[in-house]
């Protein structure tokens, strides 16, 4: 007990003596001397530092660091999201010129649309496309896409708006022609939303796997030569005289969203 009560007495002593010499301003040059060692080790202490690419940056708080790195991760999305659109726009704009280039060659007069809505159910596929009465358009006119794609024909006009049913619509029927050796001419129809066969083949008429198939000038306000897809398999029935064929779209019809409606297939009949 002797020991401990010494040993209290002594710690007490050296505690009022420092509260003494501090008060006294006695202290001071000894305080200056560890402050000067403690304080930059205490600072180091709390900061931050992240080195990226050779670049150090430092931070006071992990708030601080947090808040940083939040801001760095917006404006990645922020960026993901404009390149992003800029591929897009890009993409566009070569379909764009692809039409484009088509509709001249051949010397058809159009009406470039953006495609608004889509209808995908197992009775119809159809697209509402921005472009209706008041822009000239007509019930029956062909819609490509890219390249002279064939996409379908207009099935509904509105005041501002239309609707086009797609090749794969249970109701689509277009007449079209394979080219291969004896030019055979068919019907190409819809399957629900999942097929497009090509029928009232002549089952004399030898068709292959990968024959184009466009369409033959046979319907109404649809000129010849808009490319439909290519030959995916042949079906034939012994004693039938029609053989059909499975025709693959060259493009998927789900992802159209630009397109051209063939107003017209000659300008200089239009001018007339």
């Amino acid at each position: 007990m002797n020991k401990k009560f010494k040993t209290f007495l002594s710690v007490l002593g050296i505690l009022i003596l420092t509260i003494l010499l501090h008060y006294f301003g006695a202290s001071e040059p000894v305080e200056n001397f560890l402050r000067n060692i403690i304080n930059p080790t205490s600072q180091k202490i709390n900061e931050l530092s992240v080195k990226i690419k050779g670049d150090t940056e430092t931070f006071s708080s992990r708030e601080e660091l947090k808040q940083a790195y939040i801001d760095t991760k917006e404006k990645l999305i922020n960026e993901k999201v404009e390149r992003s659109k800029l591929e897009l726009a890009l993409k566009e704009n070569k379909k764009l010129k692809e039409q484009l280039n088509f509709l001249n060659k051949r010397d058809f007069s159009y009406l470039s649309s953006n495609v608004i809505g889509k209808n995908i159910e197992q009775i119809g596929n159809t697209l509402i496309v921005n472009s209706g009465k008041k822009d000239g358009v007509k019930i029956g006119q062909p819609v490509i896409s890219q390249a002279g794609v064939l996409v379908g024909k207009v099935a509904k006009v509105n005041e501002s708006t239309a609707t086009v049913r797609l090749l794969h619509d249970s109701q689509s029927k277009i007449a079209a022609t394979i080219l291969n050796k004896n030019k055979s001419i068919g019907l190409v129809e819809g399957g629900f939303g999942v097929s497009i066969k090509m029928n009232y083949i002549p089952q004399n008429e030898k068709i292959d796997v990968g024959d184009k198939v466009i369409t033959s000038g046979l319907s109404e306000k649809v000129p010849r030569g808009l490319y439909i897809g290519t030959v995916e398999a042949v079906e034939k029935e012994p004693y039938q005289p029609f053989q059909r064929s499975v025709i693959n779209p060259s493009i998927d019809l789900h992802k159209v969203s630009l397109v051209s409606i063939i107003t017209s297939n000659e300008k200089s009949k239009e001018a007339n």
